[in-house]
């Protein structure tokens, strides 16, 4: 009679145990994971064509724009994105778009005069750009 009894207690507190630990477990390895995503150095293809950023300013041929660092570093003191200016180099060849509705893709066909300061820009180009602070654009889209 008396083992009738204790079954169901020693169930519940096996259950009671198990569902501790899982918990333990589960929030050690949650954590684990925060951790790892903010400890990624650098996620960044071997070869990049294309930088976006904002036109802080122009010179001649030549577009400044501040662009995120590639990787995505995040400065301590601001928790902010770094970033970086680069200068663009602009030539007869390169093609200028604009995207009016960016969900339809609609491009017109602005020139180099429409790229105001500010203005949200795709630049392309057709060497490997991921390394370099300046680069001839072979196609720029003005987002904004």
């Amino acid at each position: 009679m008396e083992t009738k009894r204790i079954f169901p207690i020693l169930t519940l507190a096996f259950f009671f145990f198990g569902l501790a630990i899982s918990g333990i477990i589960g929030y050690s390895l949650g954590l684990k994971k925060v951790r790892f995503v903010t400890e990624i150095s650098e996620i960044v293809p071997k070869e990049v064509y294309m930088r976006a950023g904002e036109m802080t300013k122009i010179e001649g041929d030549i577009i400044y724009l501040k662009s995120q660092v590639l990787g995505g570093k995040i400065n301590p003191e601001t928790e902010e994105i770094e970033t970086e200016i680069l200068k663009v180099k602009v030539d007869p060849n390169t093609k200028i778009n604009s995207l009016e509705n960016p969900r339809l893709n609609e491009k017109t066909n602005p020139k180099f005069e429409d790229i105001k300061v500010g203005s949200l820009l795709y630049v392309f180009s057709p060497e490997n750009i991921r390394n370099k602070k300046e680069f001839l654009a072979t196609e720029i889209t003005i987002l904004k």
